[in-house]
């Protein structure tokens, strides 16, 4: 059978690495100008704060219909690469094709339609990532900064050509940079071929649900997660409104990308053998500082500080998917992060879609509640974590 043909030499330790970290650089490019700048072009094109906030939800709410049966059909046939390529390829012709769309439910029909191939896209390159990290004892941290150091180069280079082209040009922008994973996927050895756990089998997800542990952290991160739905919807807008230039907004991103990359460098090092939950604990109480400084409405000099303690929120991404190393079976290694996926979607999903309403009554102040959400979130990590230490004791 064609499966069983002969495969090709295994790439090195050291190749591997180099291939997946490319794989990160490449898949995040597109992250540079889509996330900061999206809203903006959404804004230009006349749609509302409120509608703005809907539209951005779109994606995340519909992560709880389609990325866990992807990722779990993923696992079923060990074909992460094949499928990740796929997805690449469609969202690259559907975000280009957003130009093409004129008011609000065009955009929105739109977003629906490639919200089915583009929210695996982030998930089935970590699923790729962690195979690689079981079967070569890579570093995932080492691995997945590349994404961040992508998205640093795409938002500066993305920033400046917004400047000089207008932000009409988002979308098409956005579309090419899609397309250039695809060029890196065919040098990666299919993920079947690294390591020997047996293709899990259908609805076995549902088992994940049934470890307490996994899903009260899965719960608690996701809120904590949420939190920057708000920020991520209207920090671009509001800096511009207040006469920021493109470029100065992108430096802000530069600058918040680069916390993340000291976070993602170090934070495995900086555990010294305590539980993942204190990386969680840690990170998600400077995020809740993060938004409390936010809604003072800071100017620069502030705002860079705020940007620094971005990097945090990376740590409590980390955080779990180091947690869910240690808990989550060997062959449910994509499944794990679908379903994980739906549950921070689902979250975020709700709070992008009241973040229109909290910011047209409360401006800036809305980072108050997501401070109140990411709290919520720390105080269920701490919990699991004094659960957790008294039976020990």
């Amino acid at each position: 059978m064609r499966d069983q043909a002969p495969a090709a030499p295994a790439p090195s330790r050291a190749g591997l690495t180099a291939r997946v970290s490319a794989l990160y650089a490449a898949v995040y490019l597109h992250y540079g100008v889509f996330g900061v700048f999206m809203p903006v072009w959404l804004a230009h094109q006349g749609v509302g704060a409120e509608k703005v906030g809907l539209l951005v939800s779109i994606p995340m709410l519909l992560r709880v219909v389609f990325v866990a049966p992807v990722l779990g059909l993923a696992d079923r046939l060990r074909r992460i690469r094949e499928l990740l390529f796929a997805c690449l390829a469609a969202t690259s012709a559907l975000m280009a094709a957003l130009n093409l769309a004129h008011g609000f439910v065009a955009i929105a029909a739109l977003f629906v339609v490639m919200s089915v191939s583009w929210d695996p896209i982030p998930i089935l390159a970590d699923a790729y990532a962690v195979c690689a990290v079981r079967a070569r004892g890579l570093d995932f941290g080492r691995l997945r900064v590349w994404g961040s150091i992508a998205f640093v180069a795409a938002n500066l280079i993305g920033g400046k050509a917004i400047d000089l082209a207008g932000v009409r040009i988002v979308p098409a922008l956005t579309g090419a940079l899609l397309l250039v994973p695809l060029a890196v996927i065919p040098l990666l050895p299919a993920d079947r071929t690294l390591g020997e756990a047996a293709p899990s089998a259908k609805g076995e997800w549902r088992g994940l649900l049934s470890n307490g542990p996994l899903v009260l952290v899965m719960l608690a991160t996701a809120l904590i997660v949420s939190s920057q739905a708000l920020f991520a919807v209207f920090a671009a807008i509001h800096w511009t409104a207040k006469g920021y230039s493109a470029t100065f907004v992108g430096l802000l991103s530069v600058i918040g990308i680069g916390a993340e990359i000291m976070v993602l460098w170090l934070a495995q090092m900086g555990l010294k053998g305590r539980s993942p939950l204190w990386l969680i604990l840690v990170c998600g109480a400077l995020t809740l500082l993060r938004w409390l400084l936010l809604a003072l409405d800071p100017g620069p000099a502030l705002l860079v500080v705020a940007q620094l303690l971005q990097g945090p929120g990376m740590g409590v991404i980390a955080g779990l998917m180091l947690f869910m190393a240690e808990v989550a079976p060997p062959r449910l290694v994509a499944t794990a992060q679908g379903v994980n996926a739906v549950v921070v979607g689902l979250f975020a999903a709700v709070v992008a879609a009241a973040s229109g309403f909290l910011w047209r009554v409360l401006g800036a102040h809305a980072y108050l509640v997501m401070a109140l959400v990411a709290a919520i979130g720390c105080l269920a990590i701490a919990s699991q974590l004094h659960g957790t230490g008294r039976k020990a004791a």
